[in-house]
């Protein structure tokens, strides 16, 4: 089928006219034919609107702002004031490839249900150098097809890291209509997970498995700042994120099944339980120190393993070994006795807890620097808690 509806990319920018121009060339170059270009600009100080008007393009508007709004009324804007059934907002430091509009379209056109389109992207630096990232509890690889909404949620709620990259969205205008534009009450880093777990309790969503952007990694980006600099408050924003996911499937049909809400009041407590441990973070007197933590560790191992038990150690290799001396405690993953790092996946993580059972390990001690792992090896937490007994679940 040929797809003849209309889109809109907008892109919102603000001192950033070099990597703007690339992103406009790359927004122009699309294998497409009904298209236009927004251009949002946040009252830039630099010469933003020199770089726009030398394109001389008549498929880009230009608007200014008088001062500089912000990003999320500038992102909400985008939203108000598109008038194309299709939308994509495009970070002015990113690109797209050229067949990103076409393919976006035509998995929205063939899939009417779905509220926005999402495809995959691959990463560059300032140099447009190819980066890799492969930071396991940074990212999950997505799926790839229609996925049901609710299911989406599900997965997010399950501890799946399905970190869609907004430049590779392609939303359908009335869905957006349907749910609400942008919200930010969490945090103003998150209004893009915010919008789309709210479009996935109503509508389902179709992953393209193919790449169609390239995000752009540098220093000055926003989830640098929010997510790999001291202070930042982006884990903490997507754990209240991932709370508010709880509720929208407490409001949906799975909710009647009484098994699956305790599912869910179990990951409501650990989610809650995250949240808190990355306040404390941010605030450090909001909770006990490391060593008054890891005494009462200590304390609470001791009283539910007897003395001489051979134990698996999950710690992220901060407590150390040592510090249970009356037991023979194992680093997990280990090689020879040694930590050997966080294991590549859950099926790894499965197969040498079994490898480590035969070897006489009985017990299995997740301590609290390794929590992230009971999110993202959803596999082996589940392994765990259909097969075995928990004997004690708490913070330390």
């Amino acid at each position: 089928m040929k797809p003849e509806s209309k889109v809109t990319i907008a892109i919102p920018t603000y001192n950033r006219s070099e990597l703007l121009k690339a992103s406009l060339e790359s927004a122009l170059a699309q294998d497409y034919l009904d298209y236009q270009v927004l251009v949002l600009d946040n009252a830039s100080e630099d010469d933003t609107e020199a770089v726009v008007r030398s394109f001389a393009d008549s498929r880009i508007t230009y608007v200014r702002h008088e001062t500089n709004i912000g990003m999320f009324r500038n992102w909400q804007l985008a939203v108000e004031i598109n008038s194309s059934p299709y939308l994509n907002i495009l970070s002015d430091d990113d690109i797209l490839l050229p067949d990103f509009i076409l393919s976006s379209v035509l998995a929205l056109d063939n899939h009417p249900h779905t509220g926005f389109s999402v495809a995959q992207a691959g990463f560059i630096d300032i140099y447009n150098v190819r980066v890799d990232i492969t930071d396991p509890e940074v990212s999950d690889n997505l799926p790839a097809g229609l996925i049901n909404g609710l299911e989406f949620i599900h997965q997010i709620v399950d501890g799946q890291k399905w970190i869609l990259r907004s430049s590779a969205v392609m939303f359908r205008a009335y869905a957006l209509a349907a749910v609400g534009t942008f919200d930010i009450p969490h945090s103003k880093y998150m209004l893009d997970l915010n919008l789309y777990l709210r479009m996935a309790a109503q509508f389902d969503i179709f992953f393209i498995a193919q790449e169609l952007a390239q995000v752009r990694f540098h220093l000055e980006q926003d989830s640098q700042v929010t997510f790999h600099s001291p202070g930042g408050t982006g884990s903490l924003a997507v754990v209240a994120e991932r709370t508010d996911a709880i509720a929208y499937l407490l409001q949906s049909p799975r909710a009647e099944d009484a098994s699956y809400r305790q599912w869910l009041a179990e990951r409501l407590l650990h989610i809650s339980m995250r949240r808190s441990e990355f306040t404390s973070d941010l605030i450090p007197r909001l909770n006990l120190s490391w060593s008054e933590r890891l005494e009462i560790a200590m304390q609470e191992i001791a009283s539910v393993i007897p003395a001489g038990k051979r134990l698996i150690l999950v710690d992220e290799n901060q407590w150390g070994s040592e510090i249970l001396p009356e037991f023979d405690a194992l680093p997990f993953v280990e090689h020879q006795g040694q930590y050997w790092g966080a294991p590549l996946n859950d099926e790894i993580a499965i197969r040498e807890l079994e490898r480590m059972r035969q070897a006489g390990a009985s017990f299995m001690v997740i301590a609290w620097p390794a929590f992230w792992w009971l999110d993202y090896y959803s596999g082996l937490r589940n392994y765990l808690s259909s097969n075995f007994c928990c004997v004690l679940d708490n913070s330390p």
